[in-house]
This record gives structure tokens, sequence and C-alpha cells, in this order.
């Protein structure tokens, strides 16, 4: 798994990041709702946009490292919600008052998320892929025959006219 799954996971780890200190934030602040509202939106979808990023730029299996992000966001959801618990702030997100519960619900809604991000993904991928052009390399392209050039001989000495300086 290289550079395309890590940014995939960095994605779906800043957005739990910022959801949670949100709400940690909203729940002694007011004001914050609509950004708790936003940032729940998102992260109930960060795993389609980090399938999407992954099977995008993967090299191979995209969709397949695409669909790990579902039970990566329903395992960071369950932690978070655990967090919630520790921080003194009661959260429900799926109606489940349980971790079980939340943690299947984020799997199943995130592994449906996750296929349709991973194939629109490979789909753009592969047309970009198709779209570009040969690499260039560093090597040089030697001709196969090279091109006749045809120039008139420079004249010798002897077919020159003579001049005569009397």
């Amino acid at each position: 798994m290289g550079s395309a799954w890590i940014s995939g996971v960095s994605a779906v780890f800043l957005a739990h990041l910022a959801w949670f200190g949100v709400v940690v934030a909203a729940a002694r602040v007011d004001g914050f709702m609509p950004l708790v509202v936003i940032l729940l939106l998102v992260v109930l979808n960060i795993a389609a946009v980090a399938a999407f990023m992954i099977a995008r730029r993967a090299t191979r299996f995209g969709l397949l490292q695409g669909l790990t992000m579902a039970p990566l966001t329903a395992a960071l959801g369950t932690a978070t919600n655990l967090l919630f618990g520790l921080a003194r702030v009661r959260v429900d997100i799926s109606g489940f008052y349980d971790n079980a519960g939340l943690f299947t619900s984020l799997l199943m809604y995130g592994t449906v998320v996750s296929a349709v991000g991973g194939a629109i993904g490979m789909s753009i991928g592969r047309k970009r892929a198709a779209e570009m052009p040969a690499p260039v390399t560093a090597a040089p392209v030697v001709a196969e025959t090279l091109p006749e050039i045809s120039v008139a001989p420079a004249p010798v000495a002897d077919d020159l006219p003579q001049i005569r300086s009397d």
C-alpha cells in the first residue's frame, strides 16, 4: 500500500479528529452547532472521499484499497464515540446506544459509500491514464536511417578561374 492509501487514511483520520474537536467545543461553547452538523455529514461520507482518492491514484487494486476505508471509518467512529463518553459529551450518532450497533451501522454504510467512491475514482483514474502521453525517457532516440543531404561539392583550386595581375 503506497502513498495513495496513506492519503486516504490521513483524510479519514483528520475528518474524525476535526469532528471530535468541534463536538467537544460545541458542548462547552454555543454557536458551533451548524459546524457540527456539517462535519457529521463529512465524517459519515469521508470513506467515499478517501476511497475515491485512493482508487484514482493507486496503481494496483485501487477499489480493494479504497474499500479498506469502510472498517477504518467504522473503527474511528466507534472510537470517537468512546472518547465522547470519556469527555462526558453525550452523542448518539446512529440511534444505537451501544458501540457494537454503532460499529455495525457505520461499517455497512461505509462499505456502500466506499464502493461508490472507489468505483468513481477508478473510472476517472483509468480515463486520465488513457489520455496521458507516453512518458519521456532520458535515453536518446537514434534514427534508423539518416536522411541524405545533397550539397554541391566545394570547388577545387584548379577549377577556379585564374586572375592575373599585370
